[in-house]
């Protein structure tokens, strides 16, 4: 068979689905950790690391194997080859990074959904259809096209600006804030506390809302989450491997230091 996506079964159900990003290390063990942790998806980065698609790939179907949701944040959108081969190679969505028009959007679903909704370039054995041959090919697209996730990226003020319309677009499944890039837009650089940033984010919330898409940001901890989730975030990724790795250390070296006297 090939596998559904239960992150999208959990969104349309108004449910919060709970991930956590790899922008570090690319092993097979760290898919398996985070799938043995309990994490619904796994968003593996390719904006900001030097990850091939071959390695991505890899994660992509191990992840799928141990039954946690792989979703590839890609380099970019220009090109819709490099959409469509972290999907050919197993990913079950994409997050697109800074998508600021509804006709950005649009062109792109085309590109990455099979007929009738896109023009998708055809190829029904791979890693995405779990190389299942049993069902005729109608079938097979149509899975595929219905359980592939598209997760757009709010990192400008022209996106907030043409957000209500990017959010009628069919095939937008959830809308993710950058808050780093936006706090830049914004001209408050890096400042998460900026009355600035903290109204933008509720204007984006309030707009997703309305159009019934679900959303939500990054959570760096419990608490973080608690609070996104009371304002209706249910796409939740928390932390990510180099974070989690990051913060082990820095708490531990101190008292190891303090032991030692040192």
């Amino acid at each position: 068979m090939i596998k559904s996506n239960p992150v999208k079964a959990l969104l349309k159900a108004g449910k919060p689905a709970f991930g956590t990003w790899i922008t570090l290390s690319p092993h097979p063990r760290t898919i398996k950790i985070f799938a043995s942790s309990g994490f619904d998806f796994v968003i593996i980065e390719m904006e900001h690391t030097d990850f091939s698609p071959a390695t991505v790939s890899s994660l992509s179907m191990l992840a799928r194997e141990a039954g946690m949701v792989p979703i590839v944040r890609t380099p970019g959108t220009v090109k819709a080859h490099d959409l469509t081969r972290a999907l050919d190679g197993g990913a079950q969505g994409l997050l697109l990074p800074s998508i600021d028009t509804a006709e950005q959007i649009e062109e792109l679903i085309q590109a990455t959904k099979y007929h009738p909704r896109g023009n998708r370039p055809m190829n029904l054995k791979g890693p995405h259809t779990d190389y299942f041959t049993d069902w005729k090919p109608a079938e097979t697209i149509a899975h595929v096209n219905e359980q592939s996730m598209t997760v757009i990226m709010v990192e400008t003020v022209r996106s907030m600006e043409n957000l209500n319309a990017i959010c009628k677009v069919d095939g937008v499944d959830a809308v993710m804030i950058g808050p780093d890039d936006l706090s830049q837009d914004l001209g408050v650089p890096g400042d998460m506390a900026a009355p600035e940033l903290l109204e933008a984010f509720d204007k984006i919330f309030d707009i997703c809302k309305a159009n019934n898409v679900p959303y939500g940001l990054s959570c760096h901890s419990p608490e973080m989450a608690q609070r996104w989730f009371d304002k209706g975030c249910t796409w939740l990724p928390y932390s990510n491997d180099a974070a989690m790795v990051l913060n082990a250390a820095r708490a531990a070296v101190p008292a190891l230091m303090k032991i030692g006297g040192r």
